[in-house]
């Protein structure tokens, strides 16, 4: 069972400073392995092998090409003023608005020139689809209520709130013809065959991604959990406890807060209750890194120079670096390497999985 400390900043933003903070000043080797010792001593690995999973069938279809493709010629759009009928669905439209909820205005609820697709989800249905209708330079008292549950603000699930919305412009979306021009100007393919093929191939990854997070999601918790600890890697445990702790201190520091403050501003608990997670916090993680380690000896995985920079390139990229150097400025080479490692750890449990496809 996981108990983090329940942070303020986000995952990511916090593994950005921390890990950046922890760099050591002699860098292991990247082949070498964490935990380069006997790990039967410490953990007694549960079964990994032929777990039970339910799956489904992953293919790309002609369809969601053409979704594809409509989705470019969307982004490409070119916004014509409309000003001879109302805001009908799928029309952007560009508002004042102003909610309020017993006669006063609700946080965050006041918002001008707000560029809004009616349809598109960015607010609540009854909200987008009262705006259908609308001209250009009008102005409406809406009365409406929030849905249940509303997971935006689920304090206002079900409330009944006031709308003043000022509407300024409505807009329709001209769609560029798909031909092989606009895809050779826009989308940087030499025909809309070539780009059709790519897209295929960028969906079946992204789709193979998705599947192996759905099945990894069923199983490999219960590797991390049915594992039981015989006895604690001391070493390991004080290291990452005593890296979490320093990196508050110093992050206190930074803002000029003493601990007390820091702790109950950021994480509403006492200094003991802190220091307690922490140390449940460097548990659990020993506990997946010995898990991880102990298969990747089993099943005889490591990470060669090669399949780092593939791997660790192709990460970047999608956090939004431009290189792996400009990755590794932020993250150090070790965080990096023990993460593609684990992800190829689960995906060798996903592979071995006892996968039922449901019709």
């Amino acid at each position: 069972m996981k108990r983090p400390i329940a942070l303020l900043l986000s995952l990511l933003a916090l593994t950005l400073v921390f890990s950046a903070s922890c760099k050591k000043e002699k860098e292991k080797d990247l082949l070498t392995l964490k935990y380069d010792y006997d790990l039967s001593r410490y953990i007694e690995l549960a079964e990994y092998k032929n777990l039970p999973a339910e799956g489904y069938r992953v293919e790309v279809t002609d369809e969601a090409i053409d979704q594809q493709i409509l989705t470019s010629r969307v982004y490409y759009a070119r916004l014509i003023d409309v000003t001879d009928r109302p805001a009908q669905l799928g029309d952007t439209v560009y508002i004042d608005y102003t909610a309020t909820m017993n006669g006063e205005v609700i946080e965050n609820g006041s918002e001008e020139d707000v560029e809004l697709t009616i349809g598109a989800g960015s607010m609540f249905e009854d909200f987008e689809y009262a705006l259908v209708g609308a001209w250009p330079e009008t102005s409406l008292s809406l009365d409406l209520t929030f849905p249940d549950p509303y997971y935006n603000t689920p304090e206002y699930s079900g409330q009944d709130v006031h709308f003043e919305v000022t509407v300024h412009d409505v807009c329709t979306q001209e769609l560029p013809d798909y031909t092989d021009d606009f895809v050779r100007a826009y989308l940087g393919y030499e025909s809309c065959a070539a780009y059709e093929a790519a897209a295929r191939v960028q969906l079946e990854k992204r789709y193979s991604d998705i599947y192996y997070r759905y099945i990894a999601g069923q199983i490999w918790e219960s590797v991390v959990d049915g594992s039981k600890i015989i006895e604690w890697p001391e070493a390991e445990l004080d290291e990452y406890y005593n890296e979490r702790i320093e990196f508050d201190k110093a992050y206190s520091e930074l803002l000029g807060m003493n601990m007390d403050s820091y702790l109950s501003t950021f994480y509403n608990v006492t200094e003991d209750e802190y220091y307690e997670q922490a140390r449940l916090e460097a548990e659990d993680r020993i506990k997946e890194e010995m898990v991880c380690f102990a298969i990747a000896r089993l099943e005889n995985i490591s990470l060669s120079e090669e399949e780092y920079r593939e791997m660790a390139l192709d990460y970047a990229e999608e956090q939004g670096y431009d290189s792996l150097e400009a990755f590794e400025a932020v993250y150090d080479r070790d965080t990096i390497r023990e993460t593609l490692l684990q992800d190829k750890v689960v995906r060798r449990v996903v592979d071995l999985a006892d996968v039922t496809i449901k019709n």
